[in-house]
């Protein structure tokens, strides 16, 4: 039988915003979650895993959050997916949801709201996509 916790892969550059989410979504017994510090590592892992949704920093070295969403579709995955970031400004959102993003979620300290809204947007994105 099936965990019914839902896989989250969580991809961003810092190490204290992947250590502070992953522990929350990992309280609520709901989500289970793997750590990709890169989108490189992300995809190498989407390779050879199953996950359910996606949560992904935009500024990254490297590759960036939009360009991440858009090699996802590029290769067929259909993954939902939640950009997670500091950036406020309408166009990342457009690129966002134009390369493959369910939503977009605005990153700030990690408070219990913000974790709450972003958990609220992965069940969303899962539940869009039919995979619930």
């Amino acid at each position: 039988m099936r965990d019914k916790r839902l896989q989250i892969l969580l991809v961003d550059d810092d190490p204290e915003v992947l250590e502070r989410t992953k522990n929350w979504f990992e309280k609520s017994e709901a989500f289970y979650c793997t750590t990709a510090p890169s989108a490189d590592v992300a995809l190498d892992l989407i390779e050879t895993y199953t996950f359910d949704a996606v949560v992904s920093d935009y500024q990254m070295p490297g590759m960036d959050g939009v360009t991440f969403f858009k090699t996802l579709r590029a290769q067929g995955s259909q993954i939902p997916g939640v950009l997670y970031t500091g950036m406020g400004r309408d166009s990342v959102l457009e690129d966002a949801l134009a390369a493959g993003a369910s939503f977009y979620v605005r990153k700030g300290v990690g408070t219990r709201a913000e974790l709450v809204e972003l958990a609220h947007a992965v069940r969303a994105a899962v539940a869009l996509c039919g995979r619930t």
